[in-house]
């Protein structure tokens, strides 16, 4: 298996809870904080009201600033049917190697059943296990399971209602139940244990660690169709997201840089060469739109960095498209029949143009 960055002696077990009563949902939930112990703590005060219980949470605390000030006394004693571990890693391991870290401790239990990602800056509702299991356990041809977010900040207000993969091979949020549902977002998804195992057998990961974070879950969604599955969508509210937690609000370097490196990653992957070319027009008009914003941002040397390191990883991208060459191909049309036919999210030609307009009056 590919675990970029994760050196053995990188994580440590920092503590270990054990719940009084412990359940047998067989749920894990997996958090992953990047110094930010107040949105974890939030997110693990909003899990001990869900209905039913997760069996197992396990945190994975990246490069943490001050040690020990996530878990506290009185919150752990709220957990009386979960069993609470916290990991600590010394350096950042990103969103993608992360989970595949904790995801390979959960499921050394064998009774865990089902994993559940979902971002540290989330808070879950009551009704989120329930409503996500009963989706995944309807056909072993489902895998993966997501539902509604709403906005933390302003609740009737969607913050995602999954992937849309759009003409332009670019994807985004799902914000229009009209739109086609590629699959969940990895800030609120529930695994099933085969479809773990499977993509770890065919693919050696579950995320991509080289993705390190941002189009890792889309990633996931894209294989998961090429091999046959189905990922189901629940219209049930389950979790409040407040959002970029970790990365700050608004235009952000870090975000631009791995967002659009990783899409180019996955194209050269996963997407047929027919496909490819046949929305190459849209493509190539995505990525100077993209280009575009970044220097009318004032970053230049985001654009640069994208392109140079993206190319530099196409070799080994190529190589893993050429191991499973049969699968994208047979793939394709999976693909095909989940995407939207316009060319990105509604209003998108209204940014740019209104960012052009700003530099005009400057």
């Amino acid at each position: 298996m590919i675990h970029a960055n994760l050196d053995p002696t990188t994580v440590e077990e920092r503590f270990v809870w054990k719940a009084p009563c412990p359940n047998a949902s067989g749920v894990g939930v997996v958090l992953i904080n990047y110094r930010t112990p107040s949105l974890t703590r939030r997110c693990l005060e909003s899990l001990t009201k869900l209905d039913p219980a997760p069996a197992q949470i396990l945190v994975l605390d990246n490069a943490p600033e001050e040690a020990g000030s996530i878990l506290s006394p009185e919150l752990l004693e709220c957990f009386q049917h979960t069993s609470v571990r916290l990991f600590v890693s010394s350096v950042n391991l990103g969103f993608a190697a992360g989970c595949n870290f904790a995801i390979e401790v959960l499921l050394a239990d064998e009774c865990c059943r089902a994993i559940l990602l979902l971002n540290n800056d989330a808070v879950g509702l009551p009704p989120l296990l329930s409503e996500l299991l009963g989706a995944l356990t309807a056909s072993p041809e489902v895998g993966m399971v997501g539902g509604r977010l709403h906005d933390l900040m302003d609740p009737q207000a969607i913050d995602t209602l999954g992937i849309t993969l759009h003409a332009s091979l670019m994807p985004a949020n799902r914000l229009d139940l009209q739109d086609p549902f590629l699959g969940p977002t990895g800030g609120c998804c529930l695994l099933d244990r085969a479809f773990i195992q499977d993509m770890q057998d065919s693919f050696g990961y579950v995320l991509d660690p080289r993705f390190f974070c941002y189009c890792e879950d889309t990633d996931l969604v894209v294989r998961a169709l090429l091999k046959g599955y189905r990922p189901a969508y629940v219209d049930r509210l389950v979790a409040l997201h407040q959002g970029q937690g970790s990365t700050g609000k608004g235009y952000n370097p870090f975000i631009a840089y791995h967002g659009l490196r990783n899409v180019i990653w996955m194209h050269a992957k996963w997407f047929s060469s027919r496909l490819l070319l046949r929305h190459l027009h849209w493509l190539l008009l995505a990525h100077t739109l993209a280009i575009v914003r970044h220097l009318l941002a004032g970053h230049p040397e985001v654009v640069y960095r994208v392109y140079r390191d993206a190319w530099r990883g196409l070799p080994a991208c190529i190589a893993e498209r050429r191991t499973h060459r049969r699968l994208v191909q047979q793939g394709a049309p999976r693909l095909s029949e989940r995407m939207s036919k316009r060319f990105y999210q509604p209003g998108y030609f209204k940014v740019v143009l209104s960012q052009l307009a700003a530099l005009y009056r400057r």
